[in-house]
């Protein structure tokens, strides 16, 4: 027993030091990601926690600090146009959602089998893809275009 744990003590002074290579490419990923985590974790749940923060004051169009609880909450839960709204909200959710699902299901399904007019069917299928960059790409040459 007493030979294992000497044994161990032994492994243990005898690991090999990581070399500043080994080191350096533990730790670089860590260190370049840092920035953009801290920004990131700032820029969204700071203005979360802003958002949440400002919704529970008296403010209308610049931030004043009166806090006043869940008073406009109440508020607009007492306007019958945002009920409304909130009510076409979900429908037109769950229904764009529904027919995004079918229509995206039944042309993958379309893509997967040895049909007639398959080009047809894929170039349709593809065309929405190709046609935003285009017309990204033309938008930016109008800009850019010195006239």
């Amino acid at each position: 027993m007493e030979q294992a744990l000497n044994a161990q003590d032994s492994n243990k002074q005898s690991a090999p030091k990581l070399s500043l290579v080994d080191r350096l490419q533990h730790w670089l990923p860590k260190i370049v990601m840092a920035p953009t985590m801290l920004v990131t974790v700032v820029c969204i749940y700071g203005f979360i926690f802003w958002t949440a923060a400002v919704s529970m004051t008296n403010s209308r169009f610049l931030p004043s600090f009166n806090f006043v609880g869940f008073a406009q909450y109440e508020k607009l839960m007492d306007n019958d146009r945002w009920i409304t709204s909130i009510t076409n909200l979900g429908i037109f959710g769950v229904l764009f959602m529904l027919i995004a699902i079918v229509l995206g299901v039944g042309l993958a399904i379309l893509l997967d089998q040895n049909i007639r007019q398959e080009g047809a069917i894929r170039t349709i299928y593809l065309y929405p893809m190709a046609l935003s960059f285009i017309v990204t790409g033309t938008a930016w040459k109008w800009i850019l275009n010195q006239v």
